[in-house]
């Protein structure tokens, strides 16, 4: 509980300073911050039914405050969670290559996604040549920035989740966690 606590601040002081930033930094040197935070929580959180919970909330935050179609960035940011979760038991995300790599396809995805989704519901034109090198500048921002942003969330993780099981695990009387007391 208090990793799920610390790492859904973690999200909302992310969804900050992105919005802070977006302020200074035109549009495609503006890393998304908040969405980076959520591709760590898919590669990292032990739990995927807790993590899809989490990440539902952070995306609706996002919805909150952004002023888009109520519902649209939760929705991307559970896919995004999801393909994270699935990719990370079944391939190595350890690296930073991969993680790179990772970040970098699914921000391309991730845009693809949501210019579909508006153009399907809302009629807004596809994506013309000029947003293909936005994009993709957007996406190589999101790389530098996903290496720090993931490292935090297994920090937290690695913090809090010590505690959790330390307090939970359930030691016979007479065990010390070397041996026989």
């Amino acid at each position: 509980m208090k990793s799920a606590s610390a790492v859904f601040l973690l999200g909302i002081a992310a969804l900050i300073v992105q919005g802070a930033l977006a302020r200074a930094l035109p549009p495609p040197w503006c890393p998304d911050l908040a969405w980076l935070v959520v591709v760590g929580i898919g590669l990292r959180w032990p739990n995927v039914v807790s993590g899809a919970v989490l990440v539902v909330l952070l995306g609706y935050s996002m919805d909150l405050v952004s002023g888009s179609l109520m519902g649209q960035h939760a929705f991307l940011r559970l896919m995004t969670f999801s393909a994270a979760a699935v990719l990370a038991r079944q391939l190595d995300l350890s690296g930073a290559l991969s993680v790179g790599t990772f970040v970098l396809l699914m921000t391309l995805v991730y845009g693809i996604a949501t210019v579909t989704i508006l153009s399907v519901l809302l009629g807004v034109s596809w994506i013309g040549v000029d947003s293909l090198g936005v994009g993709l500048a957007h996406a190589v921002v999101n790389v530098v920035a996903a290496g720090p942003v993931v490292r935090v969330v297994e920090r937290i993780l690695g913090r809090f989740s010590e505690e959790e099981v330390g307090r939970r695990s359930a030691m016979p009387l007479g065990f010390d966690r070397g041996g026989l007391a």
